[in-house]
């Protein structure tokens, strides 16, 4: 084994240097020049790549799902019904605005509830890919 400090060219010109090391200092490995080249660009090409970073399969922003849509829909449309609904012929209203914002409370434990269950089925919050 070598006991010299790898020097600071660039992969490329370090190629050329272990092509003239002794095939003693492989070890027990039968590697050939060819391969050493391959290997050391395909390490500098995936070192000049850009950094990356997988956005990973989690779920999308809540404002861009549906259920989103549907479940402001759903409330806009009980304040409007609560409001709407007049009283019945003995002058008591039959939907007042104490049971719309009950709906509503329901509605948005029902949305919170399926918007959780959407990430826990994620595997990136599992931390399997």
């Amino acid at each position: 084994m070598s006991t010299q400090t790898p020097s600071r060219q660039p992969m490329g010109q370090q190629v050329t240097d272990m092509q003239s090391a002794p095939t003693r200092e492989m070890g027990a490995q039968n590697i050939s020049n060819q391969q050493i080249q391959q290997t050391l660009s395909e390490m500098q090409r995936r070192m000049d790549e850009p950094l990356r970073r997988n956005a990973g399969n989690e779920t999308k922003p809540a404002w861009l799902s549906t259920e989103f849509y549907v479940y402001l829909a759903a409330v806009g449309f009980t304040l409007l019904a609560a409001d709407l609904v007049g009283k019945n012929a003995a002058g008591v209203d039959t939907f007042r605005a104490q049971h719309a914002w009950f709906f509503i409370t329901l509605m948005t434990i029902a949305y919170l509830g399926s918007r959780g269950l959407a990430k826990l089925g994620s595997s990136w919050r599992h931390g399997r890919r």
